[in-house]
């Protein structure tokens, strides 16, 4: 099934109207452009296995752009919190799986739909808004289901990252930028770091050993357990 297209200013009218009512549920002041779109398309990986996920569709332009650049439909899956603009959706991308619902409960949509493993997920969400905690319920969930090679590509108006890289034991890149976009667009693209907490655990057992002459207590057999039975 072909997505049907709306008139561009049809678009912008709507997307603004619902940027009046909520200013901080929306992630800019008007849909991202054709050079955002193409921009953040281009660094997709559709060739890994996987759903694509989409967090934040509004009125699909970048949901238009993952189709345009090859994305198969039933592979999209978006996610769009406000029940007019996920009702547009539906009507635009018949094929796509459109959920209304809130980003911060990915996690039990995902199981929900029965979604194993991801691709990628491109995110258009205010996130630079949210508490760390709901970046986390967000983040961590995607991140599960990518693997350890996965990307979280995030648009955003923010100079700096959008997401706390540091708690969220992230590491980001600002791949692009884009100024014919009002206000100006950045997309960043996020891995997952190596645990600290792994990192963290190593080096108290290392310590530990050096002082006590064995393994720390918890981590292995205990001294009792070692000796020979009678």
């Amino acid at each position: 099934m072909r997505a049907k297209r709306e008139p561009k200013g049809a678009d912008g009218a709507l997307f603004f109207r619902h940027w009046l009512r909520h200013p901080l549920g929306m992630g800019a002041i008007l849909p991202s452009s054709l050079a955002v779109v193409r921009a953040m398309a281009s660094d997709v990986p559709f060739s890994r296995p996987g759903a694509v996920l989409e967090l934040g569709g509004g009125t699909g332009v970048v949901t238009r752009g993952l189709l345009d650049a090859g994305c198969p439909p039933e592979r999209l899956i978006v996610i769009e919190r406000e029940p007019a603009l996920a009702d547009i959706l539906r009507r635009r991308f018949g094929a796509a799986r459109v959920i209304q619902g809130d980003a911060c409960a990915i996690r039990s949509i995902l199981a929900e739909l029965g979604v194993e493993r991801l691709a990628a997920v491109i995110s258009s969400l205010p996130i630079k808004w949210f508490p760390v905690e709901s970046q986390r319920a967000v983040v961590d969930p995607c991140f599960d289901l990518l693997g350890d090679d996965g990307m979280f590509l995030q648009l955003t108006n923010a100079l700096v990252s959008p997401l706390a890289m540091r708690q969220l034991g992230l590491h980001g890149t600002e791949v692009a930028r884009v100024w014919s976009q009002f206000p100006p667009v950045q997309i960043w693209r996020y891995r997952r770091r190596a645990g600290p907490r792994d990192r963290d655990t190593s080096a108290l057992d290392r310590a530990a050993r050096r002082w006590f002459g064995r393994t720390p207590p918890g981590n292995g057999p205990r001294r009792a357990d070692l000796r020979e039975a009678p």
